[in-house]
């Protein structure tokens, strides 16, 4: 079918009170995201309203129907690390669709779109004295947050995001509004008859969570591939119904969301921090134990050779007085009543070994805590032409195999001959391995992904998910699919099938995945700047 692009874009824009884009430049500011991936896409939609989304949905999915394909993909922010926000057809932004729709104080609920970001709307509810104890970049929107649902190094204590969402409204592929609610078996059968998509969503739906039963039991709890929320949409032993769950790491493969409902929570106590460095793990890993008793906030874990590339980069934490050669750094933290947490800090600092070096939160060196935290930060940005992209993030290993893995990581780095120090929140058992690559050069591209195929043969082996705290995106799936049960593999897809059958969402994330595609599509020039 031949279809003359401008034509496309004139005829959307005289139909939108937003913008669609051809423009070279544009194109290129949204072909990039924080993963390794770059795909030009040849529209970029800035909607205004929910109306303009739709519209936008619905002329897809009428070329789809007549057979040309053209992939939408929705972006935030643009900082998905695993490339689902990026398309060769139309990216379609929220970044105009950031209004606080309702707001009540009194009962802790806030109505808004899902372009608001995090930073934005932690400053509204702080006038309140309230928050979202979500902790990610204050850039990332929640409606990003909804569809990634990762595990922050607040959710062992807090929950994530997905404890705070009451009810979500999104566009469907073939542009129809669905909300989201818990209802009963009566309404469920309603719903069902309705004769439209969101009817059969719920008969399909159903049906599916009849049939695979005990397979959808047996998925991983540890796991952000496919969609591993299926089994919590029934409620109650099923006496309740809600659609809500599956969008959960959805990656925007399913449907837009366009408007969420939070229950929000009180701004809680100031933390206290304490931050200790040790020779080995063992050492570090006995501490952390001993630290799991105390209910902290967090517990964050560090390779000493970190801060060793960031002191020679020029920055050097202010809490690391002594020289210190190879180790772990753990830095704990604790919100609570400020008598309470400095008792535990008290009994922390009295666990520790005398070997250990300990620096204990305190008014005069409070922001030299804030600083330690930022250090990583520093650590991805101090390359040159080489960077550290995002490749092996969020991946878990148990608390109990991490030593094991450690010690086979130190294979790794003889044979690819670079560092890879870890990082991540012990708390969550989420973690990441941020090596220094050219992409520019095809054997590193080459090296990259050899890496990638390697370090998850070692997280499987010790029991660990490569795709823990973020879903699998676009390039995950090439390691993580040929070693996926293939019930699991047949409940994805046919959820992919129920919602978009034609596949016209986050082409090529998850189960619509293409290694060759993503393989294809990495880049060959770094970013400018690297977060964590």
């Amino acid at each position: 079918m031949g279809i003359h692009v401008n034509k496309i874009a004139v005829y959307l824009n005289s139909h939108l009170s937003g913008n669609i884009f051809d423009k070279d430049s544009i194109l290129e500011a949204y072909s990039t995201d924080r993963s390794v991936l770059k795909i030009k896409p040849r529209f970029v939609a800035i909607p205004e309203t929910v109306s303009d989304i739709r519209k936008i949905v619905r002329f897809v999915h009428q070329l789809a129907e007549k057979d040309y394909k053209l992939p939408i993909a929705v972006r935030g922010s643009g900082l998905s690390k695993t490339g689902s926000d990026l398309s060769s057809g139309i990216v379609i932004s929220t970044e105009k669709l950031d209004h606080v729709l309702e707001f009540d104080a009194h009962d802790r609920l806030i109505h808004i779109e899902a372009g608001l970001t995090l930073g934005k709307l932690k400053a509204i509810l702080a006038g309140h004295g309230l928050t979202l104890p979500v902790e990610a970049d204050p850039n990332e929107t929640i409606g990003g947050l909804i569809a990634n649902a990762p595990r922050d190094n607040l959710s062992k204590q807090y929950g994530g995001i997905t404890t705070y969402v009451d009810r979500v409204e999104f566009v469907l592929p073939n542009g129809d509004l669905v909300q989201t609610s818990k209802i009963n078996q009566k309404k469920l059968l309603q719903k069902k008859k309705q004769r439209n998509q969101e009817g059969e969503i719920y008969e399909k739906i159903d049906e599916l969570i009849n049939d695979y039963a005990e397979q959808i039991s047996e998925i991983p709890i540890n796991s952000h591939v496919g969609y591993p929320y299926i089994g919590s949409i029934r409620k109650n032993q099923g006496r309740f119904f809600d659609l809500l769950p599956v969008l959960y790491g959805s990656e925007g493969t399913l449907a837009i969301i366009t408007e969420v409902i939070l229950h929000v929570d009180v701004i809680p106590p100031r933390e206290d921090r304490i931050f200790a460095l040790f020779s080995n793990y063992k050492s570090a890993d006995e501490f952390i134990s001993f630290a799991e008793k105390l209910s902290p906030r967090s517990i964050m874990l560090y390779d000493a050779r970190i801060f060793k590339t960031t002191e020679e980069s020029g920055k050097k934490p202010s809490l690391l007085t002594r020289k210190f050669e190879d180790g772990y750094i753990v830095l704990v933290s604790f919100a609570e009543k400020p008598n309470r947490a400095k008792r535990k800090i008290k009994q922390l600092s009295q666990f520790l070994p005398k070997s250990a070096y300990m620096n204990i939160e305190n008014q005069e060196n409070s922001s030299a805590f804030d600083e330690f935290e930022s250090c990583i930060c520093s650590y991805l940005n101090c390359a040159g032409k080489a960077e550290r992209p995002n490749i092996i993030h969020d991946f878990s290993v148990p608390a109990s195999n991490l030593p094991y893995f450690l010690e086979e990581l130190t294979t790794l780095e003889k044979k690819y001959k670079r560092n890879l120090e870890i990082y991540g929140c012990r708390s969550t058992e989420n973690y990441s391995l941020r090596p220094e690559f050219d992409l520019s050069d095809i054997e590193e591209r080459r090296n990259a992904l050899n890496l990638l195929r390697e370090v998850n043969e070692l997280i499987i082996q010790f029991d660990g998910c490569i795709a823990h705290g973020l879903p699998e995106g676009r390039l995950k799936p090439a390691v993580l699919y040929p070693k996926l049960q293939e019930n699991q593999k047949k409940i994805y897809a046919e959820i992919k099938e129920i919602f978009d059958d034609k596949h016209i969402l986050s082409q090529e994330s998850k189960t619509d995945y293409d290694t060759r595609s993503a393989v294809r599509h990495l880049r060959t020039e770094p970013l400018n700047r690297i977060d964590s």
